[in-house]
C-alpha cells in the first residue's frame, strides 16, 4: 500500500511511518516542472509518495537540508508498475516514414511506455486497415511497398528538443 501526501507532509510521513529515517534514501524522478518523490522501507513495506513543484536541484537541496540523502529513481511495487507508468508522465513518440504511389507519408503516435519497432509497425498497419487503405492480410505488402522507417524518441530525447527551444 502507498501513502500519498502533499509535499509539506512528505518528510513528516517518512519519519512517522518509515523505518530509520537517517538510514533511508529518498528517490527523485523529475517530471516536467515537478519532482515525484518516493520512499520505501523494505522491512515494513511502508511506501510514501509525493509531488513537489520545482526543479530536481531545488527539491534535493530542501531534502538535504533536512538530513536526507537522495537518488534519482522511483520506488515501485510490482502491482503499481502500470499505474506509475501513467503517473510518471513519460512519453515516447514514434514516427514512421513510408512511401506510397502518391508520395511520401509520415505517421506519428505517442506511448506511455517504450514501444518496440514491431509494436509501432503493427499499430500503423492496424490503423491503415481500419481506414480501408490495406487489407487485413497485407502486412507483408505494407512492409515491402511502404518501406517504413521507424524512429522512437524517449523522454530524454524529447527533453533535449524542448530545452533547445527554451534557449532559442
Amino acid at each position: 500500500m502507498t501513502l500519498f501526501v502533499e509535499f509539506p507532509e512528505f518528510l513528516r510521513a517518512v519519519k512517522m511511518f518509515g523505518g530509520e529515517p537517517t538510514a533511508c534514501c529518498l528517490m527523485l524522478k523529475a517530471i516536467r516542472d515537478s519532482v515525484h518523490l518516493t520512499y520505501a522501507d523494505p522491512k515494513s513495506g511502508v511506501h510514501v509518495s509525493s509531488f513537489c513543484v520545482g526543479t530536481e536541484d531545488e527539491v534535493t537541496a530542501k531534502l538535504k537540508a533536512e538530513g536526507f540523502e537522495t537518488m534519482r529513481g522511483m520506488w515501485v511495487s510490482e502491482a503499481s508498475l502500470e499505474h506509475l507508468a501513467k503517473l510518471s508522465g513519460e512519453t515516447y513518440v514514434a514516427a514512421v516514414a513510408y512511401t506510397t504511389k502518391a508520395g511520401p507519408g509520415l505517421w506519428m503516435d505517442a506511448y506511455p511506455t517504450p514501444p518496440s519497432e514491431g509494436t509501432v509497425l503493427r499499430t500503423i498497419f492496424e490503423e491503415f486497415v481500419a481506414e480501408g487503405y490495406l487489407g487485413e492480410n497485407e502486412f507483408e505488402r505494407f512492409l515491402e511497398e511502404g518501406n517504413p522507417t521507424v524512429r522512437i524518441l524517449g523522454p530524454l530525447e524529447i527533453e533535449k528538443f524542448l530545452k533547445q527551444k527554451q534557449t532559442a
